[in-house]
């Protein structure tokens, strides 16, 4: 696949003011690392830089000149002291339709994922998670997480766009193993819309759940292989960087932590941070935290190490906990270095899904109680076997 054949490159000397980049900003190391592409390959990169300067199905127009103003604030930050190659494959070619660009996205992502590359997708509208979706509808287990005030679900006949982009890609992923909504605000959320989630087996955290306990959103991550984050999310204080900001939200220190958790994933193969509107960003300030969004992301993934106990149980402490009621002994691992739990399930008779989860659930099973994870997982198996 020839990956060129989709993108218009970046123009480096834009970004550089006039004056090369220096050996001490990312920018450089990007920069060089993009130029030694060969032959439409991607070489030794870890991870991929999508930009999507087009306006698809959202009222927040502006989003066009998103991939612009984050590249002008994320070339500018520290370089990491790493071999690994990030590379910035440019801008996503218009096509006709936001049709054309959800194929464009889907193909563009199911090759980088299959080549071992992770790829973060910055700039339009958050229906562009669509496409990236799509690159992950054959993954038997595909699980995502989107950070959002809001559940954009259909309430009426209406074309598809970012206030209902999830029913499309549930339409299109019938099967789809989980979903994670994390950050939604309860006041924008109807209780027929929470009803949904929960006879659905998803998972939804809200926005004070989260800030009482950050690590809330770590098992989500570990286990989603694409994060869709709305940066709308954030507060308006924090990112005013929207045509319908909210006065309430993550601050931006917990969308940097939210970034590097899911950059710390080695399941997460895909990133795409939306809704940034330069146009109502009269400080830049959006447009500079969408930038160190970007680099505690990347700060993760050159950091990751791949703990799975599927692959290599015997690399873990096991623990088995006996509660009567449930039968069989609940299967816990658990990795030292990183703190990270996870728990073994049996669906059906040889069988297993191994979820990452918190500590909690360890500790809630010695005192006897089944955790909540343990029964959404048995009621996602007969809703799944439907």
């Amino acid at each position: 696949m020839d990956l060129q054949l989709y993108f218009d490159p970046v123009d480096f000397e834009y970004f550089q003011n006039r004056k090369k980049f220096s050996r001490q900003v990312l920018g450089y190391y990007i920069e060089r690392a993009t130029r030694g592409i060969k032959d439409g390959g991607t070489g030794k990169a870890v991870a991929a830089l999508v930009g999507v300067p087009h306006e698809t199905g959202s009222h927040n127009k502006g989003t066009s000149r998103a991939p612009q103003e984050i590249r002008r604030y994320l070339y500018g930050l520290a370089n990491f002291d790493t071999s690994l190659k990030i590379i910035d494959l440019g801008d996503l070619k218009p096509g006709k339709n936001p049709q054309d660009l959800y194929f464009a996205l889907r193909d563009v992502t199911d090759y980088l994922s299959e080549s071992g590359i992770v790829t973060m997708v910055l700039g339009g509208s958050q229906d562009l998670s669509i496409g990236i979706a799509r690159a992950f509808s054959h993954h038997e287990e595909f699980t995502m997480t989107i950070a959002d005030a809001r559940v954009d679900l259909k309430s009426h006949r209406e074309p598809s766009g970012a206030n209902n982009f999830i029913t499309k890609i549930l339409r299109e992923n019938p099967a789809l193993f989980h979903l994670s909504m994390l950050g939604i605000q309860q006041h924008y959320v109807s209780p027929s819309v929470f009803e949904f989630l929960k006879q659905n087996t998803f998972d939804s955290i809200q926005l004070g759940d989260f800030r009482e306990d950050h690590y809330l959103a770590e098992p989500l991550l570990r286990n989603s292989h694409f994060l869709s984050f709305d940066i709308s999310s954030v507060k308006k204080s924090d990112a005013p960087g929207h045509t319908n900001p909210s006065p309430n939200g993550f601050y931006s220190e917990e969308a940097c932590l939210i970034a590097r958790y899911a950059g710390l994933s080695h399941r997460l193969m895909a990133f795409g941070l939306f809704e940034v509107n330069p146009s109502a960003d009269k400080t830049g300030a959006t447009g500079e935290l969408a930038a160190q969004m970007v680099w505690y992301f990347l700060d993760g993934v050159i950091r990751r190490r791949k703990e799975d106990p599927a692959g290599n149980k015997a690399a873990f402490t096991r623990y088995f906990v006996e509660i009567e009621e449930h039968g069989e002994p609940l299967v816990f691992y658990y990795q030292p270095p990183t703190n990270r739990w996870w728990l073994e399930i049996f669906p059906e008779e040889g069988k297993s899904w191994i979820v990452a989860c918190r500590e909690s659930d360890y500790k809630q099973a010695i005192s006897k109680e089944i955790p909540d994870i343990c029964w959404k997982y048995v009621r996602k198996t007969n809703r799944l076997s439907k």
